[in-house]
């Protein structure tokens, strides 16, 4: 089975909808989990079927932010168990094999976001769940190196080192990337674009 996080920044139009259905065809993801959708959740009931899933969930964005939907095929299984406009988590499963999914949004303003990183050290300890192994995926809007930033001024060593912490706290290991090392790009003139890496997956090491 494969698993596919993006940030879609906006699926209002038929041009990002026929992206998501393009991403679709190429990955053919069993799971996959879309952030900043910018969408109510009622707009998405009918992606289940047209898309090619058997299950869907949604949080309706807040005003024109944000957003999250993640939807599932046969045979997962998947039990949602707590959701917020920055995360879904549920346990998915697959073929007798349980584990914990949660797609995740980080606060996209620095000043927030150790609420984010509070978030994910409360999954990390719901008791009922603590057991299975977890895999943790999405926009994190933050790096964790300077290395994964090319470009504009340096992140404080103190977000970063946030960052890591939260990491380190909930037993997540960044998985390795292969292909295209930056997942974000502001789009400038040359000389003042910035590349991050702000989307990735992480896990515990079962």
């Amino acid at each position: 089975m494969s698993c596919v996080v993006w940030n879609a920044r906006g699926l209002g139009n038929q041009r990002a909808f026929r992206e998501l259905k393009r991403l679709i065809a190429e990955k053919d993801p069993s799971l996959i989990f879309i952030s900043e959708s910018k969408l109510r959740d009622y707009q998405c009931n009918w992606w289940k079927s047209v898309l090619g899933f058997s299950g869907l969930f949604a949080v309706s964005c807040q005003g024109r932010s944000g957003g999250l939907i993640l939807l599932w095929k046969d045979p997962l299984d998947v039990m949602i168990h707590s959701y917020s406009s920055g995360h879904i988590y549920c346990s998915v499963n697959h073929v007798g094999k349980k584990w914990r999914f949660t797609g995740f949004y980080g606060s996209p303003e620095a000043c927030s976001r150790h609420l984010s990183w509070d978030l994910l050290r409360r999954l990390h300890n719901l008791s009922n769940l603590k057991g299975l192994p977890w895999l943790v995926g999405g926009d994190f809007n933050e790096i964790c190196y300077d290395e994964e930033k090319s470009g504009g001024n340096l992140r404080p060593l103190a977000q970063t080192q946030a960052f890591r912490d939260v990491l380190d706290d909930c037993s997540l290991q960044d998985l390795h990337v292969r292909g295209e090392f930056y997942t974000w790009v502001n789009r400038r003139a040359a000389a003042a674009t910035i590349f991050e890496r702000l989307d990735r997956y992480v896990a515990t090491f079962d």
